[in-house]
């Protein structure tokens, strides 16, 4: 099992989420990742970068370290000092034999230590550079640091996503981080689709303030194509600016069920024991539901209040409801359908089993090789800058 980017090379210099779960990604479809390291490893806050627990230790409780192992699995880890100039001619070596480059670093870091795409597009006229910031190469905003609660704040997902009370409030994963590294990944296999029937390589720009406008672009489209004000976040319920009820997360006795369908009124009102009100004109259709949505969120609620989340599932299920548990983190881990399908995979790390979150693809001719736990830091530097060594012999002989 060599998966559909077997032969493929990608230079990684990305640190944090963006990058790495953009090259993570490339390297779960079988291409050979070589991550490129500072040569302290340290965390942020200059704290020892321990990414695998030690025997007897504690379950971890450094962010950071979850991170790294969250984001880097398939990957080999050299380390390099790119202030020196042995560490930039090694660099230049391996980008050589490289057909992807990544980097998240700020616009210009990389240009300047002499690894800009200028310089290696010269030696290496087929490589594909993709370059990973917080607001792209250009604008006003391009020198300035990106993070992604930053880019939540710039592209009004924040806003989108506020309280009841009608405080902006941030998503709670690293959700930009993430759909920076979809998009760009997506965009460095588009750009080795063109080299492949040109032979041309190129450069390739993401950013988390456009992959944020990407993904909210429903509303965005909405907003500036129509009379629509902005989303209002009315209820705890809610789940969607401009989709009214039935749709979002409502309590139950012991929990609480998402649902999310307006066309299956009449058949979650009569499994919850609510028949008039598919006649009560307030809710009679879309717009009139928008206009009267905590009223009938709060019918819907204080019946689903009655029951637990188990019961009410087992009588949506044999409706073919749209309907869902809403979950903890542990329990979502341990859910018979995340279990039944491999969702979770378990690989063997320094000190014992690291359990990571498998890729969401599958491919029925090119399966996907099984993961390999991230990389100790240098992990394999004696061996990728030996085999540079060799292919310079190699080439300094013919």
């Amino acid at each position: 099992m060599t998966g559909p980017l077997d032969g493929v090379t990608v230079l990684d210099f990305t640190e944090r989420v963006q990058g790495p779960y953009a090259t993570q990604m490339l390297g779960d479809f079988g291409a050979e990742v070589i991550k490129v390291e500072r040569p302290s490893a340290l965390t942020p806050d200059g704290r020892a970068d321990e990414r695998y627990q030690a025997p007897g230790e504690p379950a971890p409780t450094s962010l950071y370290r979850a991170t790294f192992l969250a984001n880097n699995r398939n990957k080999r880890s050299v380390v390099l000092d790119l202030k020196s100039a042995e560490g930039v001619r090694a660099a230049r070596q391996l980008a050589r034999s490289a057909d992807v480059l990544y980097e998240n670093f700020r616009p210009g870091v990389l240009d300047r230590l002499g690894l800009g795409y200028d310089e290696l597009a010269a030696d290496n006229p087929g490589l594909v550079y993709v370059s990973a910031s917080g607001y792209g190469p250009d604008g006003p905003y391009s020198s300035r640091p990106g993070q992604d609660v930053l880019a939540q704040a710039l592209s009004g997902l924040g806003q989108a996503n506020s309280a009841p009370d009608g405080r902006p409030l941030p998503v709670g994963l690293s959700i930009t981080d993430v759909l920076g590294g979809l998009n760009g990944a997506a965009a460095a296999l588009a750009a080795l689709v063109h080299r492949q029937r040109t032979g041309e390589g190129q450069r390739v720009h993401v950013d988390l303030l456009g992959s944020a406008l990407a993904a909210l672009s429903e509303h965005v489209v909405h907003l500036l194509n129509s009379d629509a004000a902005e989303p209002e976040r009315r209820t705890a319920m809610h789940g969607h600016g401009y989709i009214p009820p039935p749709y979002g997360f409502y309590a139950t006795a012991d929990g609480y069920i998402a649902l999310s369908s307006g066309r299956q009124i009449p058949q979650i009102c009569e499994i919850l024991g609510l028949p008039d009100l598919t006649q009560d004109a307030r809710f009679a259709d879309f717009a009139v539901r928008d206009q009267h949505r905590e009223e009938m969120e709060h019918l819907l609620e204080s019946r689903l209040r009655t029951r637990c989340t188990a019961d009410w599932m087992q009588l949506m299920v044999a409706r073919d409801i749209y309907a869902a548990p809403v979950l903890t983190l542990e329990q979502a881990a341990r859910d018979p359908q995340v279990t039944a399908t491999g969702r979770i995979v378990t690989v063997e790390g320094r000190h014992g089993p690291v359990h990571l979150v498998a890729p969401p693809a599958r491919f029925s001719r090119t399966p996907l090789p099984p993961p390999t736990s991230p990389p100790a830091h240098g992990e394999h530097t004696q061996e990728v800058l030996s085999g540079l060594a060799v292919r310079s012999t190699e080439g300094s002989t013919r």
